[in-house]
Parts: C-alpha cells; sequence; structure tokens
C-alpha cells in the first residue's frame, strides 16, 4: 500500500514497557511503536527504545516476541494470555486510528481488508489472497512469527499469536464493523485468516 503524500509518513503509534533480555527480568525499558507508509518501501511497522533512536530498531514479528516473553514473567498461562491479548488490542486500536485518519492512496474496495493486507506485509508474510464465495481469504505460506523465533530466540510464538490475533480482531471491527474475521489458532505455515461481511 502507498501513501498519497510523496513524502513518507511516520507517525508514532503507541509506546509499552519490556522486561530486560537477561533471565530475571530485572529491569524495565520502554519501546516506541511507529508506522510509515512509504511510496517505495511499502507500509512498515517498528519499535525503538524511547529516546534511543533507530539503532534500537526491532521489527513487528519480535516485538510481539518479546512482549509475549514479559507477559510469561508475570504468571501463569492465563494470566499471560489476558495481557498478551490487551497488548494486541491497544495497538490494533492505535493503527486502525492510523488507517482511518490517514488511509493509504489505494485504500478502495474493502478497508478493513486493505488494513489487514498492510499488516501482514510489515509482518513478512508471504501472503496470497483469494475470494472464496463470500469470504476473503488470506493465505500465508509462511510463519514470520515462527522464523522471527529462530532467528532471536524467543520462543513464546503461540503466546504472541494471542496478540496478532487480538490486533486483527479490534483494527478490523474499528475500521468496518460489519466484517467479521475468522484466523488460525496455531502459528504455523499455511495458515488462513477470512474476512467476511456481517448480514445486518
Amino acid at each position: 500500500m502507498t501513501s498519497s503524500n510523496p513524502q513518507t509518513r511516520v507517525t508514532r503509534l503507541y509506546r509499552y514497557s519490556i522486561a530486560s533480555s537477561d533471565m530475571y527480568f530485572t529491569e524495565l525499558e520502554q519501546r516506541d511503536v511507529y508506522v510509515s507508509d512509504d511510496p517505495r518501501d511499502g507500509f512498515k511497522i517498528w519499535g525503538q527504545i524511547a529516546g534511543a533512536g533507530p539503532g534500537t530498531s526491532v521489527p513487528l514479528c519480535q516485538m510481539f516476541l518479546e512482549y509475549a516473553m514479559y507477559c510469561r514473567s508475570w504468571g501463569g498461562q492465563a494470566e499471560a494470555t489476558y495481557n498478551m491479548s490487551a497488548f494486541g488490542e491497544r495497538l490494533g486500536a492505535s493503527l486502525a486510528r492510523f488507517f482511518i485518519e490517514k488511509p493509504p492512496a489505494d485504500m478502495s474496495g474493502s478497508p478493513g481488508a486493505c488494513a489487514l493486507e498492510c499488516f501482514f506485509e510489515t509482518m513478512g508474510v508471504q501472503l496470497s489472497v483469494e475470494q472464496v464465495g463470500p469470504e476473503l481469504r488470506f493465505f500465508f505460506a509462511n510463519c514470520p512469527l515462527t522464523e522471527a523465533a529462530e532467528r532471536t530466540g524467543l520462543r513464546e510464538v503461540e503466546l504472541a499469536l494471542y496478540g496478532v490475533n487480538s490486533l486483527c480482531q479490534t483494527m478490523i471491527q474499528a475500521i468496518d464493523p460489519h466484517l467479521e474475521i475468522s484466523h488460525p489458532l496455531e502459528a504455523i505455515p499455511n495458515s488462513v485468516f477470512s474476512i467476511r461481511e456481517t448480514v445486518a
């Protein structure tokens, strides 16, 4: 997705706390989440340590994995899942506001579908989109969360997926309340997200 503005638009979406990377989680840092819509490079979301500059930048999937590690340090599975989902909801709401206030130039047709495609693009999904009856299906040829976990050693993939699913659900509902989304329950290749318009 590209911008109607020939200049890159960079917007700070959100700020959140993360644990230190040591095994004791002894310190907290703040990470800012940014989004850009660039005519050449496309749509991107990334995070960087607040006030520390682009040298601390991490891609979107790593953000979800490190926050999942942070949630895991708080308690049991139920509490970790709740907090991971809440993180996705807050980020999804912020991203929805961005799309509503600053829509990409080619955000025609279904704004919700375009927003999902932008989000999957910045995750690094090898994506194909297909209309199947009343559903628009997004087929993943790869699993970017698993790939990021292998690169970084951050292994809370399934917990991170709760955050991704919550983000997508919140974002879609805010942009187009008439769309219903179905999402995968496991972080595996060949996953499918689908959306369909609900009947009033």
